[in-house]
C-alpha cells in the first residue's frame, strides 16, 4: 500500500460513542505501516475529536454543518438518520466535494449507521476502493469489503442479500481492530487464577447514563477493602467529580480520566465491569472475565453471543440493571474462582489481537 491514500468517513459523539473513530483510528495506524496516508472527513459537529486524529498522525478535514439540524428521516436514511444533520444525499455532496479537493484516493472506508450502499454509490470513484465497516447488517451496502468484528448468532448469513456477490467479507472477532499495545500486554499475561484483587471499571469514552456511579455504588455496597479498584472515565464525561467523589468511599480506589492505558489496566485487572462495544473485544485479548450490560440495542447481539460461549457474564440491559443485581453478580465471581477463570479463558479463546493486520493485509 505504499503511497496510498486512504479517506475515513468517521464521526464521533456523546450519542455515537467513541467506538467507531477508535477502529478507525486503529485500522488507519496499521495501514500507515505499509506507507499508507490517510485523511479523515468528519462532520463539523465532531470538531473536539480532530486534535485525538492529528495527534494519531493523520489529516482532518471537518464537513460543515448547516445552519439548522435537519436530518434525513427514518425513513428516507434509516434508523439512524438522525446521527447526521442533513440527509444522507447532503453529506455525500460535501464528501464528494471534499474527495476531489484531496485529490485521487485508493480507498474511501465508512463507519457510520447512518450511510448505506446509495452513499457508497455516489461517492464511489473510478479506481477507489471501498471499505464499509458495520455491526448491525441492517441495510445495504456497495462496498468492495465489508468488516464486522464481532460475534453475533448467524454471523455467516445475516449480510445476505445486502451486500454486492463479489464483495470480501471479513467476519468475526478474528478481525476486532485493537491497538498493536493489547497485542503487547496479551504477551505480558502470565496465566489468571480467576482470584479477584483488582476490579477495573470502564463503559468507554462516553457513558451518557452514568453507569460507572452505579459500578461504584455495587462494589462500596460489597464493601470489601482488600480489593483494588480502577475507574477509567472519558475526557468527556459531565459526571467526573460525582464519580470521584463516590471513589473516595472506596479505600483502594483510583479514577483514571482519559487514560491512555488501558490495555495494561486490563491486563493487571482479575475483573472488568462495563458495557459492549470494542471495549468487548479488547477484554478478551487480555483474557479478562467481564460482568457486562448493553447500554445501546447494537451491543446486545455481540454480548448475548459473548454469554453463549461463557466469555462474559451479560445481565441485559443496563437501565433494567439495579445497584443491587449488579453487586450481587460480582460478589458470585468473587465467591467462585473457577467460574471467573473459565470465563476469562472463553474469552482470551476468541480474540489474538491480530485483527488490524488481517484487516490491513486484505486491503493490501
Amino acid at each position: 500500500m505504499k503511497n496510498d491514500r486512504v479517506i475515513f468517513r468517521v464521526d464521533g459523539s456523546v450519542e455515537m460513542g467513541m467506538g467507531h473513530l477508535t477502529r478507525c483510528l486503529t485500522l488507519a495506524g496499521a495501514l500507515a505501516e505499509h506507507g499508507a496516508r490517510s485523511c479523515f472527513l468528519m462532520r463539523g459537529h465532531a470538531a473536539g475529536l480532530a486534535e485525538l486524529v492529528q495527534r494519531n498522525g493523520h489529516a482532518v478535514q471537518l464537513l460543515p454543518d448547516p445552519d439548522a439540524w435537519t436530518p434525513g428521516t427514518i425513513q428516507d436514511g434509516g434508523l439512524h438518520a438522525h446521527w447526521l444533520p442533513t440527509t444522507w444525499q447532503g453529506d455525500a455532496e460535501q464528501t464528494s466535494r471534499a474527495m476531489d479537493g484531496l485529490g485521487p484516493a485508493d480507498w474511501l472506508v465508512v463507519d457510520h449507521y447512518a450511510l448505506d450502499a446509495r452513499w457508497e454509490s455516489a461517492c464511489r470513484r473510478e479506481g477507489l476502493r471501498i471499505l464499509a465497516i458495520d455491526d448491525l447488517a441492517d441495510r445495504a451496502h456497495g462496498c468492495d469489503i465489508l468488516l464486522d468484528q464481532n460475534l453475533v448468532r448467524q454471523m455467516d448469513t445475516r449480510y445476505r442479500d445486502r451486500l454486492p456477490e463479489a464483495c470480501v467479507r471479513l467476519l468475526g472477532p478474528r478481525y476486532a481492530l485493537l491497538r498493536p499495545d493489547f497485542l503487547a500486554q496479551r504477551r505480558l499475561l502470565t496465566g489468571r487464577s480467576g482470584k479477584i484483587g483488582r476490579i477495573l471499571v470502564c463503559y468507554g469514552g462516553s457513558d451518557p447514563t452514568n453507569e460507572t456511579a452505579r459500578a461504584v455504588r455495587a462494589l462500596a455496597n460489597l464493601a470489601i477493602p482488600s480489593v483494588a479498584v480502577d475507574v477509567v472515565v472519558g475526557m468527556s464525561n459531565p459526571h467526573v467529580e460525582s464519580i470521584a467523589r463516590l471513589c473516595s468511599g472506596l479505600p483502594r480506589a483510583e479514577v483514571h480520566r482519559g487514560a491512555n492505558n488501558i490495555a495494561e489496566l486490563m491486563r493487571q485487572a482479575d475483573l472488568s465491569i462495563g458495557a459492549g462495544g470494542v471495549m468487548s473485544w479488547e477484554r478478551c485479548c487480555l483474557g479478562l472475565p467481564a460482568v457486562v450490560v448493553d447500554i445501546a440495542a447494537n451491543q446486545v447481539g455481540a454480548l448475548t453471543a459473548l454469554a453463549d460461549r461463557g466469555a462474559a457474564l451479560y445481565l441485559g440491559a443496563a437501565a433494567s440493571v439495579t445497584v443491587e443485581a449488579l453487586g450481587n453478580a460480582i460478589g458470585e465471581l468473587m465467591d467462585d474462582s473457577n467460574r471467573a477463570r473459565a470465563l476469562g479463558e472463553a474469552a482470551f479463546a476468541l480474540v489474538d489481537g491480530e485483527g488490524r493486520s488481517r484487516v490491513a493485509a486484505a486491503c493490501g
